[in-house]
């Protein structure tokens, strides 16, 4: 599948990923040591009232589960032809992921974008979120995929 070829409004299901205590502070300690991420009783006393998942660490998941489902069997992504990234825009983190939360992952192409300086890659942007098992969001951003052209 090339640029051309992709339509707006088209939407991906990722994937659901569990947060647990365990990897929760694993994943902080390596990467985001803040008290409210590694230490229950710092995070007791935080205005999260305990342990909260890194925001990097719900990102991160979402590039575990979009690699995974580029790599599925008779896929037909976009992202077949793409892996780079010029940036991402309006990254935000609405709700504090506590451990046991189950987040489902999703991505919808909201737009394209023709490269003046390139004729043979163009920008794909697609709308990534988490939400969990009552809908309620917990994460989004807007991503920016540069896609492979058609040969002309």
């Amino acid at each position: 599948m090339y640029w051309e070829d992709v339509a707006a409004g088209t939407r991906r299901e990722l994937g659901s990923y569990t947060f647990t205590q365990d990897e929760i502070v694993r994943f902080a300690r390596k990467y985001d040591p803040q008290p409210f991420h590694v230490d229950p009783e710092a995070a007791q006393r935080s205005i999260f009232g305990g342990i909260v998942a890194s925001g990097w660490h719900t990102a991160a998941i979402w590039m575990k589960l979009a690699i995974a489902d580029r790599q599925k069997p008779g896929n037909a992504s976009p992202l077949m032809r793409a892996g780079v990234s010029p940036g991402y825009q309006d990254m935000r983190w609405l709700k504090p992921v506590r451990p046991g939360t189950r987040l489902t992952y999703s991505s919808e192409v909201v737009g394209k974008t023709e490269l003046k300086s390139r004729r043979d890659v163009a920008i794909v942007l697609t709308l990534n979120e988490a939400r969990d098992d009552a809908g309620e969001l917990f994460f989004s951003f807007i991503g920016k995929g540069l896609v492979q052209r058609r040969p002309r």
